[in-house]
């Protein structure tokens, strides 16, 4: 039927397009959900940035701290009078974290350092024939505060930070400049401290601000591009100046997460989609099953009264717009006597009769021919691309021939069957399809008052 193939045609499209909704539905949560854990993921960094920050910023200024001591004896013994400046030196170094070395130079030039012997090639050593050292003593004296230069690079290999203290005869004026205070601080032991390579696994991190030059420094850690990505940045303050510590994305910051979690949305959307389009799925079906009953005889399987009117009418109006004559038949057929094969054999034996007199109209015609059972003992047939009335009759007696030629075996028993037939053949006086209903149902009729043996015509 047209309508139906309509509707199919509908119900597959209303499912591609549910369907494909529910997929786009599904991805565009699944997109919120990763820019949802995105920016989870770079809030925690950014907390983790902080203390990270903290954290490096306090180990620093502890050993700077720890270093102010003997900043104070040096102010009060500028002639260095005390004769046990290497324990001093030593339980200084020891007490602190990261500090390696030590050097006191009055005039900038060195007279003691520690640890010894190590350091003994330094003594003697004029901090002004040394420009790179020079340059951060200089400051130093300039902003009389402590100054952090570094990181660099070691002879003996490794990296340091090397701490300049300026000391001042006349604290805390420090308007009379008596020498300078170095220290070196283990870059790698303070790295460690830090934790900041287990942070660089999993995001990128740089450090700039070489000699505490801050933001305007060159980058010394990580790479530079980093701070040209940075969705956080922090400042790493010391007495005069600071670093600037910054963390970008990896290429793929969901990584970090567990696959489950990274698809949680998805894990749980599309089993939720095919839930619903089986059901879709089921409730077509059903509407097919129950629209196919609503069409078809349950026991002939053949279509019934319903299918078979909407199909006429299509054929009907179809011939009166192409104003031919002939374009179609209708067959009306009757089971003679029915009623006395259900009286005299049942009900059973008589349904068996409609199901052999079913298959016998069909096999009698073409496949383009619609047979269909309306009720009871009567059958219609609809006849397409047929123009003469003896090409109609023909159809009859074959269709008649065919049903009477073989009784059907009821529980040994023969029951023979014979069948009235009629016909109307369509032309342009009929104005309704119930018109051709009528003149085929008085040709039956009229053949069931003739008594043909074969068929009633």
């Amino acid at each position: 039927m047209g309508l139906t193939s309509h509707r199919n045609r509908y119900i597959s499209v209303f499912f591609l397009a549910l369907l494909f909704f529910g997929i786009g539905v599904v991805e565009s949560l699944h997109l919120s959900q990763k820019r949802i854990l995105q920016d989870d993921l770079r809030q925690h960094a950014k907390e983790e940035l902080s203390a990270l920050r903290f954290q490096l910023e306090a180990e620093v200024l502890a050993d700077i701290y720890a270093v102010k001591s003997l900043t104070t004896l040096l102010a009060l013994d500028p002639e260095l009078k005390l004769y046990h400046w290497d324990q001093l030196a030593g339980a200084v170094i020891r007490h602190s974290d990261h500090l390696r070395s030590l050097g006191i130079a009055p005039n900038d030039v060195i007279v003691f350092s520690y640890p010894r012997p190590q350091t003994n090639a330094l003594i003697g050593l004029d901090y002004r024939t040394v420009p790179q050292q020079w340059q951060s003593i200089k400051k130093a004296r300039e902003v009389k505060q402590t100054f952090v230069s570094g990181p660099v690079d070691l002879v003996q290999g490794g990296r340091a930070l090397v701490i300049r203290e300026p000391i001042f005869y006349d604290p805390p004026n420090n308007t009379r400049y008596w020498g300078v205070l170095s220290v070196g601080m283990d870059w790698d032991s303070l790295l460690s401290a830090t934790h900041i390579q287990s942070f660089g696994e999993n995001f990128q991190v740089a450090i700039r601000g070489q000699d505490s030059l801050g933001s305007e420094g060159a980058v010394f850690l990580g790479k530079p591009q980093v701070f040209e990505n940075a969705f956080a940045k922090e400042t790493v303050y010391f007495p005069y100046g600071g670093w600037q510590i910054a963390v970008a994305e990896t290429q793929d910051l969901l990584r970090l997460l567990p696959w489950y979690k990274r698809n949680l949305v998805r894990l749980l959307g599309y089993p939720v989609l095919l839930i619903l389009m089986a059901g879709f799925g089921v409730i077509v079906r059903l509407y097919h099953f129950a629209e196919e009953r609503s069409l078809h005889d349950p026991l002939t399987l053949l279509p019934n009264r319903r299918y078979f009117i909407c199909t006429i009418e299509n054929y009907f109006e179809n011939a009166k717009r192409s104003h031919n004559d002939g374009n179609f038949a209708l067959l009306n057929i009757d089971i003679d006597r029915f009623k006395s094969i259900n009286d005299t054999y049942g009900h059973i034996a008589g349904d068996k009769v409609l199901v052999a007199c079913a298959e016998r109209i069909k096999s009698s015609l073409r496949v383009s021919d619609l047979v269909a059972r309306i009720g009871g003992d009567e059958f219609l047939v609809l006849i397409p691309r047929i123009h003469r009335e003896q090409d109609v009759l023909k159809v009859s007696d074959t269709i008649a021939k065919h049903i009477s030629d073989t009784p059907i075996v009821y529980e040994g028993s023969l029951i023979h069957i014979r069948v009235s037939i009629g016909y109307a053949l369509y032309d342009k006086s009929f104005n309704d399809p119930d018109e051709m209903f009528k003149q085929a149902d008085q040709r039956m009729y009229a053949a069931k008052r003739r008594q043909n043996p074969l068929y009633r015509f």
